[in-house]
């Protein structure tokens, strides 16, 4: 039976190596494209773009430092389609989070109209200090 303390550090351990086969999956996060979509200092949001040049298979990363879950939350998109959530952090809060905030878990999503300067966008469930990763495949 695991004591408390070892329930953590399993859950951050899963939550670490989810998190790097996030990262092998997609080479866009390991490319050297990126460009800031997103910026709001008050409630501490932040989303980036990230790819490989002439791969395509573009990310969206979305993270939040703030203590508050933000729903119905506009961010620009860099092309119109269906989006996937492929990693949200929220999952991992006491492994497998009951209240997980989150956009579908893993479901598609349709892009809206243009904003942030590109052509689509999404409109966002963004979890308490949390980290989400979208990709088109």
């Amino acid at each position: 039976m695991l004591e408390a303390g070892d329930k953590i550090v399993a859950d951050f351990l899963r939550f670490a190596r989810e998190l790097i086969g996030v990262r092998r999956q997609y080479p866009a996060l390991r490319g050297e494209g990126c460009a800031i979509i997103h910026v709001h200092d008050d409630n501490r949001a932040l989303a980036f773009q990230r790819w490989v040049e002439g791969q395509g298979r573009d990310v969206v990363v979305v993270c939040s430092l703030s203590e508050n879950t933000f729903q119905n939350y506009a961010i620009g998109f860099p092309g119109l389609g269906r989006w996937r959530e492929v990693f949200n952090s929220d999952v991992y809060d006491s492994w497998v989070n009951p209240i997980v905030a989150g956009n579908g878990g893993g479901g598609w999503m349709q892009t809206g109209p243009a904003l942030h300067g590109l052509p689509a966008s999404a409109v966002l469930t963004i979890p308490a200090n949390g980290i989400l990763v979208f990709a088109r495949d």
